[in-house]
């Protein structure tokens, strides 16, 4: 079904009533259909879905058919051309359904792929508010570099509970992310946001927050003054702090309460090293470009605390976690003193995006720990920049 409405030269508006009847339709066809009545039409939640690339519509075709599989919805595409001279705006629906099996209806959900170009983009929220299914959580999956003054966006993010970014996309790694901590730090109580950057470094922190499950190993880190991340500068970018290492950093300051000193930041070549205070001693983060060539851009290769001294033998320890060379596992080593001790060893394995969206649709909750990392890695990066 396609639905398109008003003139070249302005504004034009989706005709929301039809896109209804088309629904209505396409469920009464499916019914009919199945010589068993088995077609069961349900949603959980709405998703809407906005691109800025062209080329992009029939990926996210193929990654909507994924993840509604599992998390039944109603989908809303929303594919903007900001670029084009001319206004237009057109719809069409489509419905996805899941194979019956033999104690297992058929259920089925829907997509509106709503085209969108020129001046009309600014509006394609008053068609998108009408299309919601009432009463259910609103997601937005902003794929494309997040504007966050911009007035779609910002639209969009007000009518949901819960806005997905992925910050390894940002065309400004500092700012972007600087721009994020603001937002979160003014208002607080905006709609919630995640981030599949976020979500890619969950196994890096659970082998982190591993090494503090061990009692015996707490007096060493407890004295770590030194933090340091190894890690690929975004494509493109070879002075940008990886916005992972970035978010690294950021969650382990916030979690053991370091503050920055942001006088005593410091450049050198593509190197840089903060300095903080926690509430005995300082404490340095350096970040550092890997020289490992296998490790993919935005990456990090390692991430090593060091306590220079502890106890009173003035022992020094090292707590590691490397990503393997071929990039499928996370391994730790740990030595205290020049004794080694037993590490762990994680499978590793790069999640897809429907596979990442999906764990992201099982959470409506705030990440207030993923909003508290993104604060001081903002910190560290607007000092970074200033210095």
């Amino acid at each position: 079904m396609n639905t398109e409405t008003g003139s070249p030269s302005a504004p034009q508006f989706i005709d929301v009533a039809a896109i209804e009847r088309e629904l209505n339709s396409l469920w009464k066809d499916a019914g009919k259909e199945d010589e068993h009545g088995g077609v069961t039409r349900t949603s959980v939640l709405n998703l809407l879905v906005y691109t800025d690339s062209e080329h992009a519509t029939s990926e996210l075709d193929e990654l909507l058919t994924e993840v509604t599989a599992a998390h039944p919805s109603r989908a809303i595409l929303i594919a903007a051309d900001r670029k084009a001279t001319e206004a237009g705006v057109n719809a069409q629906v489509i419905s996805r359904c899941t194979l019956p099996t033999a104690t297992t209806k058929q259920v089925c959900c829907e997509q509106v792929t709503i085209n969108t170009k020129g001046k009309s983009v600014n509006e394609v929220h008053s068609a998108v508010l009408p299309l919601l299914v009432s009463d259910l959580p609103v997601y937005l999956w902003w794929r494309a570099e997040p504007l966050l003054a911009d007035r779609v966006f910002t639209r969009l993010a007000e009518m949901s509970n819960r806005v997905i970014i992925d910050s390894s996309i940002f065309a400004d790694p500092h700012g972007d992310l600087v721009s994020l901590a603001v937002l979160l730090r003014d208002r607080p109580k905006w709609t919630a946001i995640s981030d599949l950057n976020w979500s890619r470094l969950t196994a890096w922190r659970q082998l982190i927050a591993g090494f503090y499950d061990v009692p015996e190993y707490r007096p060493a880190l407890g004295a770590a003054n030194r933090l340091e991340i190894e890690y690929a500068s975004p494509a493109g970018q070879p002075n940008a702090i990886s916005p992972r290492a970035a978010l690294v950093a950021g969650w382990i300051a916030a979690r053991l309460g370091w503050t920055l000193n942001h006088s005593k930041t410091k450049k050198s070549g593509q190197s840089a090293t903060f300095e903080l205070m926690s509430k005995t001693q300082k404490i340095f983060i350096e970040f550092k470009p890997t020289t490992r060539t296998e490790t993919e851009p935005g990456h990090i290769a390692k991430v090593t605390l060091k306590a220079d001294s502890f106890a009173e033998e003035s022992s020094d320890a090292e707590f590691t976690v490397t990503k393997s060379s071929e990039g499928t596992r996370l391994e730790t080593t740990i030595f205290i003193g020049h004794e080694s001790r037993p590490g762990r060893v994680l499978s590793y394995k790069r999640m897809g995006e429907a596979e990442l969206i999906g764990r992201e649709l099982e959470i409506l909750t705030r990440d207030r720990v993923y909003e508290q990392a993104v604060l001081a890695a903002g910190d560290l990066l607007m000092a970074y920049i200033q210095a």
